[in-house]
C-alpha cells in the first residue's frame, strides 16, 4: 500500500502541475539506500512520506526535513492520515532561520481557526511546531482526495502570501514556490534515478511485482535484527560500527553515507534525546544496575530505600511509552511528556491541590520518587503513595479505575494529565530506541539479564501474538514487557573471551555478525616507509593466525590515519602490548611475527650465584628476549619494518 499510495499522490500532483505550471511540488532527489525508487522523502519502514511546495532552506542541529511539509501517514491501523506541518527551531543561529521561524508563526496565526484538527506545540518546547490534521480514517487515496483538495486549496495561498509579505520586510529572506524550471529539473533527476536503479534492481532480482506487494515487505538491509552482537578481534571497529548502526535504526531517514562528523553529531543528538543509550558490561555489573533494584537515597536527612529502575528498564519504558502513545490520535502528549508537565508545575507550586468528588476533600502531592507519588490527604494523613505505573496504565486505558482504597485518588491526577495531553505539542512520530552494550561478554550475562533472556525474544515482545509480560522481583505490583521498538546492539572482543563462552541461552536470542580486519578499506590505501599499510597488517595477521587463531588478529583501526611518526606510536603503544598479552610474554613467538628488527635475543653469561644445583644448567641455557626500542629512531623502525616484511 505504501508504494501504491506514493504513485497515486505523485500522479495527482503531476496532473495538477500539467494543468497549471505554477502548481509545483518536491520529489525525492537523492537515492538513499532502500528508497532508490521512492517518489518522496520518507521510507517504507517509517510508513510515511512527505512533499513540500516551497523552497525555504533551513539548517539547525537535528534538522532533517522541510520547514513546511504535506505528510501522508500509514501508521494508523484505522486508516490513512494526512497532515500539513510547520516545524522550526526556536533558537535560530542566523537570519535565514530567524525569518523562517517568523514565517511559520505568521502562518500559524492565519490558519489557526480555519480547521477542526489543529495542534500547536507548547511554548516550553525547543521547536516551534504547528500542524493541521485529517483523521486517520481513509482506506484509499480516492477516499481522502476531496478533503485533501480542500486543505491545500486553503493553506497554499496563505503560505504564498505570508512568504511574499515577509520578503518585503526582509529582502534577503530566501523563500519561494518552486519554479517550473526547478520542477522540471527535479522530475528529470527523479526519472534518471528510477532508470538507473530500476536496472540494478532488476539485475539483482530484488524487486517484487507491484501486484504482489502488500505494503509490509521491506529490503533486508532495512530490517535490522532486534537483538544483535558484533564480535571480532580488537581494533576492528566494533564500537565504531555500533554508532552507525544505532543512528540508522533510531533515525531511518538520516543519510548515513556522509562524513563521520555528521554521523557522530546525529548520534549525540539521539543520545541526548533519549533514543540511544550506551553502557559497558563489567564484572561488577548486576541485575540491580541493569533492570531494577532497591537502592538507598537520602531525603530530608533520612536514608530511605526505594526500587530504582536500571539502564535497560529506563530505556525500555521510554520506548514502550512512545510505542503506546503512537497508537493515539496525533497531537496528544504521551504519558511521559504529560507527567513531566505535572512535575514541572508542581515544582513551581507544590501546594497545588487536587479535588475529589466530595467537596472539600482536596489532597496535595508531597513528592515524587522513581516509582510512586506521595500525597497528603485532606485530613492531614501522610505516608500514602500512588503507583506511577498504575497511573500510566490508567492513562492508556490498560487498567480500570477502582473505587477502593487509594484508587479514588488516581482520577484527579489522571484528569490533570489528560488536560496536558489534549493540549498537544509537536507530532510524536513512532521512534526506534537503541541500547548499545559494549563488551557484553565481560559481565555475567545470565545474572545481569535475568528474566529478560525470555522477554527480549522478538516473538515475546509487546504487540506480538506470543507476547509475555511478567512481574519483576522488586516492583511486584506492575507487569513488565519489552516493546518492539527497542533494539539491542552488543559488542564482543573475541580476543578477550571466545564467542562460545557467552551464555548459550542468551546466544540463541541474538544474531551474530563477525567484524574482521578489513584490508580493502580506502583508509589503508597508503604507504609508510615504502610499504603498503594494508600489506603490513595482513602480514602480521597471517602469522598470528598460524600461531593462535584469527580471533586474536590485529584490527585495522591501529593503522588508520597514521604517518611516519604516529605509526611508531601505534606499534609500541598498541600492537606490541597486544602481542605481549596474546602470547603471555613468549617473546620467541612475538619474534616470529615481528622479526629480528623488533625482537632480539640477549646473549649473557650465567647470572646465577655459585651453588651446587643439578638443574642449574637448564636455566642458564634458557633464551631471553627483549623488544628493541625504535620509539625515537625512525631509521631503525624502517629497518625493523623491512625485516618484518622480509624485504
Amino acid at each position: 500500500m505504501y508504494k501504491q499510495l506514493q504513485i497515486e499522490v505523485f500522479e495527482w500532483l503531476k496532473s495538477k502541475y500539467d494543468q497549471d505550471n505554477s502548481f509545483t511540488f518536491s520529489v525525492r532527489q537523492k537515492a538513499s539506500k532502500g528508497a532508490e525508487l521512492n517518489y518522496f522523502i520518507g521510507t517504507e519502514k517509517s510508513k510515511y512520506f512527505a512533499t513540500t511546495f516551497w523552497f525555504v532552506p533551513v539548517s539547525y542541529p537535528g534538522s532533517s526535513g522541510d520547514l513546511l511539509s504535506l505528510v501522508f501517514d500509514l501508521r494508523k491501523k484505522s486508516g490513512i492520515e494526512f497532515f500539513f506541518q510547520l516545524n522550526q527551531t526556536r533558537d535560530p543561529q542566523d537570519s535565514q532561520n530567524s525569518y523562517a521561524l517568523e514565517l511559520i508563526k505568521n502562518i500559524k496565526d492565519k490558519i489557526g481557526d480555519r480547521f477542526e484538527h489543529v495542534y500547536a506545540g507548547s511554548e516550553n518546547n525547543k521547536m516551534e511546531f504547528f500542524g493541521v490534521y485529517s483523521t486517520p480514517k481513509y482506506s484509499s487515496f480516492q477516499d481522502l482526495l476531496p478533503d485533501l483538495e480542500v486543505m491545500i486549496s486553503e493553506i497554499i495561498p496563505i503560505v504564498d502570501e505570508e512568504i511574499k509579505s515577509l520578503k518585503n520586510i526582509h529582502p534577503d529572506f530566501v523563500a519561494h514556490r518552486f519554479t517550473s524550471n526547478e520542477q522540471e529539473n527535479m522530475l528529470q533527476k527523479m526519472h534518471d534515478r528510477f532508470k538507473r536503479y530500476k536496472i540494478v534492481e532488476d539485475l539483482e532480482n530484488e524487486l517484487e511485482e507491484d501486484e504482489e506487494f502488500d505494503g509490509t515487505a521491506e529490503p533486508e538491509d532495512f530490517r535490522p535484527p532486534l537483538n544483535q552482537i558484533l564480535y571480532g578481534p580488537p581494533g576492528t571497529g566494533k564500537t565504531y560500527t555500533t554508532i552507525s548502526k544505532a543512528v540508522r535504526i533510531a533515525n531511518p531517514d538520516f543519510n548515513i553515507n556522509q562524513p563521520r562528523k555528521g554521523v557522530k553529531e546525529e548520534y549525540q543528538r539521539l543520545v541526548k534525546a533519549g533514543q540511544i543509550m550506551f553502557t559497558t558490561f563489567h564484572q561488577s555489573m548486576s541485575y540491580e544496575d541493569f533492570v531494577e533494584g532497591i537502592k538507598p537515597e537520602t531525603k530530608e536527612g533520612r536514608v530511605i530505600y526505594d526500587v530504582k529502575d536500571g539502564l535497560f528498564k529506563l530505556i525500555s519504558d521510554k520506548a514502550k511509552d512512545n510505542w503506546i502513545s503512537n497508537q493515539f490520535k496525533k497531537g496528544k502528549l504521551s504519558f511521559e511528556a504529560s507527567f513531566e508537565r505535572l512535575k514541572d508545575e508542581w515544582e513551581e507550586d507544590n501546594s497545588m491541590k487536587f479535588s475529589m468528588k466530595r467537596d472539600g476533600n482536596e489532597f496535595t502531592i508531597m513528592g515524587f520518587s522513581s516509582k510512586s507519588i506521595s500525597f497528603k490527604k485532606a485530613s492531614g494523613g501522610t505516608g500514602h503513595t500512588l503507583s506511577i505505573n498504575t497511573l500510566r496504565e490508567l492513562f492508556y486505558g490498560e487498567r480500570e479505575i477502582t473505587s477502593k482504597g487509594v484508587g479514588i485518588y488516581y482520577p484527579p491526577i489522571l484528569d490533570k494529565l489528560q488536560m496536558y495531553s489534549n493540549k498537544g505539542q509537536e507530532v510524536e512520530f513512532f521512534k526506534n530506541f537503541v541500547l548499545i552494550i559494549d563488551e557484553i561478554n565481560r559481565g555475567n550475562v545470565s545474572q545481569i539479564f535475568g528474566e529478560l533472556i525470555t522477554l527480549i525474544e522478538p516473538d515475546k515482545r509487546l504487540g506480538e501474538d506470543e507476547r509475555i509480560e511478567l512481574n519483576l522481583p522488586y516492583s511486584k505490583d506492575e507487569k513488565f514487557g519489552v516493546p518492539p521498538n527497542l533494539y539491542i546492539i552488543g559488542t564482543m572482543n573475541t580476543a578477550d573471551k571466545s564467542v562460545e563462552a557467552l551464555d548459550s541461552a542468551l546466544r540463541r536470542r541474538f544474531v551474530f555478525e563477525e567484524i574482521l580486519p578489513d584490508y580493502d578499506l580506502k583508509e589503508l590505501d597508503y604507504t609508510l616507509y615504502d610499504f603498503q599499510v594494508s600489506d603490513i597488517l595482513k602480514t602480521i595477521n597471517s602469522r598470528i593466525e598460524k600461531l593462535l587463531d584469527r580471533d586474536h588478529s590485529i584490527g585495522h583501526a591501529y593503522f588508520i590515519g597514521k604517518d611516519a611518526t604516529t605509526i611508531i606510536d601505534s606499534f609500541y603503544r598498541n600492537i606490541i602490548p597486544l602481542l605481549q598479552e596474546y602470547f603471555f610474554c613468549d617473546y620467541g613467538k612475538i619474534g616470529l611475527i615481528l622479526g629480528s628488527g623488533f625482537v632480539q635475543k640477549l646473549e649473557k653469561e650465567s647470572v646465577f650465584a655459585d651453588f651446587d644445583y643439578s638443574d642449574s644448567s637448564q636455566y642458564d641455557q634458557k633464551e631471553i628476549f627483549e623488544i628493541i626500542n625504535h620509539k625515537d629512531d625512525p631509521a631503525g623502525f624502517k629497518f625493523a619494518l623491512q625485516t618484518l616484511m622480509k624485504k
